[in-house]
């Protein structure tokens, strides 16, 4: 009897020098666990435990409806007192897209990643703020949440394939096209790849255009409302242009943003008009323009074996016409060893239809100073520029100034240079562009001075100025010699083209599209079918009908 009592003994002195005690407050009706051992049903707290002090432990509290609460134990010393923090759960009730997700979260500073029963149910701690939903080769969705205690929130989501994209607008059910065919309206999911342009539109707000999309599931587009603009012309079908860009012909109607527009109307055989306008919500913004005929065109025979250099621009060969604006020009002609050289502008050549480069002279006098020379019947102050159509042979002409009259010996094809003097030579400036500043020397010299300007011989400094920008060259001149120096601006026009042929050419370069905006480089611009040819001066915002311009306007 006494020796079983000593064994009592010992076992209780045992149990208490190698044990841990771990005091627990928790909700009633939560099981214990410790390393996965049940260590009981908590029916009042604390709730006291015993466990083995030999080696560290996961204490693990469960209760349903509640959240887990997890926590390693470290035996340090012989007791330690744990608090239990249980949150409420609430249930989300998924309807999804994909057959398998992933869900996350944070919950007491502790990552979580549950993937989504087929149940499609999972439950949370309440007072998660946001989820994010993943799947592979999709885009990952995150939610923000407002959940209470035991709460049922059911959520509808569409996860977005990694290679599509969502089109969103604000306001939605706008019309959207991809690559100019309607796919449906605003909400809607396209591919990504595979596309050039995405344009939404609706009625009443301007048209928004997509070119690139960003690197995320979905895009907002907040389309923004616009002016009605309403142009009509007399004539009809006129291009109209807004700041440089082709917006329509003539009657035309259309929706811009409120602002100052520059707006330009252009029809072939017609002045061009230029007006600014202002368009805001109260205003009338309809436009009533009448266009001023103009046309002068000078058209060519024989020029098949003739290359054109207009204002210092080599064009082409074999051109037919050249249709004026009202700035001078300069052109040189060349076939072979012959050469003509002349300007031409509107109205010089008194309404002369057509000019035969094979029996085409021309006699070009240059003076120091302003002199009057006549040449049969016509009069014009030097540098003076005389065409004169003969008959195949060469033949004598004269010409007269004040003081002196010349007998000049003229052929075919050929300009012939007289200088009433030889202490000076000429200077011939051409650009690409209309009406820049140019200065020699530093003075300045009139726009309309600038073919044959007469100069004494020495090397001079030749500025012109135009956008702002400044470009400079020396030129030498010589007694009796011309010289001739070329200013090039990098300024692009744009240009709308009509055409119901199969192709045609600008500029050397091959094009089939019927209907195109260009924009060329300013100046002489060579349009060609292939079998008429014919140069237009591009220095504003145009309108080319080239069914019209090919057979002859």
């Amino acid at each position: 009897m006494y020796r079983r009592f000593l064994v009592f003994l010992v076992l209780i002195f045992t149990t208490f020098l190698f044990s841990y005690t771990i005091n627990l407050i928790a909700l009633p009706g939560s099981e214990v666990y410790f390393d996965s051992q049940f260590m009981g049903t908590v029916t009042e707290t604390p709730f006291t435990i015993e466990v083995p002090n030999d080696t560290d432990g996961y204490l693990h509290v469960k209760k349903l409806g509640y959240s887990d609460f997890i926590v390693r134990i470290e035996l340090l010393g012989s007791e330690s007192q744990i608090t239990a923090e249980q949150v409420p759960l609430a249930k989300l009730i998924f309807d999804i897209n994909v057959d398998s997700a992933n869900i996350k979260y944070t919950f007491l500073n502790q990552d979580y990643n549950i993937a989504l029963p087929t149940s499609n149910e999972v439950d949370i701690p309440y007072n998660v703020e946001k989820i994010i939903i993943e799947k592979d080769g999709f885009f990952a969705k995150e939610l923000n949440l407002e959940l209470k205690p035991f709460d049922k929130k059911n959520l509808r989501v569409s996860l977005i394939p990694s290679n599509e994209i969502l089109i969103e607008s604000n306001p939605n059910q706008a019309n959207v096209f991809v690559d100019g065919k309607l796919i449906g309206t605003t909400p809607i999911t396209v591919k990504r790849d595979n596309f050039d342009i995405i344009l939404l539109e609706k009625e009443g707000y301007l048209v928004k255009t997509i070119k690139n999309l960003p690197q995320d599931d979905r895009i907002l587009i907040d389309l923004e409302k616009g002016i009605e603009l309403f142009v009509d012309s007399e004539p009809k079908d006129v291009g109209v242009f807004l700041d440089g860009e082709y917006v329509g012909s003539t009657p035309m109607k259309g929706l811009f943003p409120t602002g100052t527009y520059n707006l330009t109307l252009s029809k072939l055989g017609y002045e061009s008009k230029e007006m600014l306008i202002e368009l805001t919500q109260n205003g009338l913004n309809r436009y009533y323009v009448e266009l001023n005929p103009f046309l002068n065109t000078i058209n060519f025979l024989n020029s098949e074996n003739y290359e054109f250099n207009i204002d210092g621009k080599y064009v082409g060969k074999g051109i037919d016409s050249i249709i004026l604006d009202d700035s001078p020009h300069f052109v040189r002609i060349v076939s072979g060893t012959k050469s003509l050289e002349f300007p031409i502008y509107r109205d010089f050549y008194d309404k002369m239809e057509s000019i035969d480069l094979n029996k085409l002279s021309t006699v070009n006098v240059y003076a120091m100073s302003n002199t009057n020379v006549s040449f049969l019947g016509k009069t014009q102050k030097t540098p003076a520029f005389f065409l004169y159509n003969m008959l195949n042979n060469a033949q004598f002409v004269n010409l007269r100034t004040l003081n002196r009259t010349y007998s000049v010996l003229l052929e075919p094809s050929e300009s012939v240079d007289i200088y009433t003097s030889s202490d000076f030579g000429n200077i011939f400036i051409t650009t690409n562009v209309k009406d820049p500043l140019i200065y020699i020397d530093g003075q300045y010299l009139n726009y309309n001075d600038r073919f044959g300007y007469p100069l004494k011989s020495g090397v001079y400094m030749v500025e012109v100025r135009k956008f702002n920008e400044i470009k400079q060259q020396k030129v030498t001149i010589n007694p009796g010699e011309k010289s001739f120096v070329h200013f090039e601006f990098d300024s692009a026009v744009p240009v709308k083209v009509n055409f119901t042929g199969e192709k045609y050419t600008i500029n050397g370069e091959e094009y089939t599209n019927s209907q195109k905006t260009f924009f060329l480089p300013s100046g002489p611009t060579l349009f060609s079918n292939g079998g008429v040819s014919v140069v237009l001066f591009v220095n504003e915002p145009m309108y080319v009908d080239l069914d019209k311009l090919f057979g002859g306007l």
